[in-house]
């Protein structure tokens, strides 16, 4: 697979656990038709953000912005409800365990691959141009 392939696989997966988690979570507080609504929403500003960071050229603020966004609300949101739950903190630590492993994490390091093959690409159009 081409770099330029790989980034747009990885963008796909970022915006599709940014739906899930931001959906699951909206539909934990609010039910299901939030939830629903919600995870449109979301999947809507990530195909803007997308086409936006693709029309910037060399910019990835409008790639980075949603992303930052529905990661972080979704974090705080369950490290806020993990520490006003009942309980001691190793119950507590235990409860976010999941989370971070199943959407922070991966979030993340997909992040990272993202910049490193977008970085990659710029260098390569810079040794084209010289």
């Amino acid at each position: 697979m081409s770099d330029r392939t790989l980034r747009f696989v990885i963008a796909v997966v970022i915006s599709m656990l940014l739906v899930y988690q931001v959906g699951t979570l909206i539909t934990s507080i609010f039910g299901t038709a939030w939830g629903v609504a919600s995870s449109v929403i979301v999947a809507v500003v990530s195909f803007f953000a997308v086409r936006l960071a693709k029309a910037g050229g060399k910019s990835s603020f409008w790639f980075l912005l949603p992303t930052l966004l529905f990661t972080v609300v979704p974090i705080v949101i369950a490290v806020w409800q993990a520490l006003t739950s009942e309980g001691n903190w190793i119950d507590r630590l235990f409860s976010l365990i999941p989370f971070f492993v199943g959407f922070g994490l991966p979030i993340i390091l997909l992040v990272l691959v993202y910049y490193e093959l977008r970085k990659r690409a710029l260098n390569e159009n810079r040794l084209k141009e010289t």
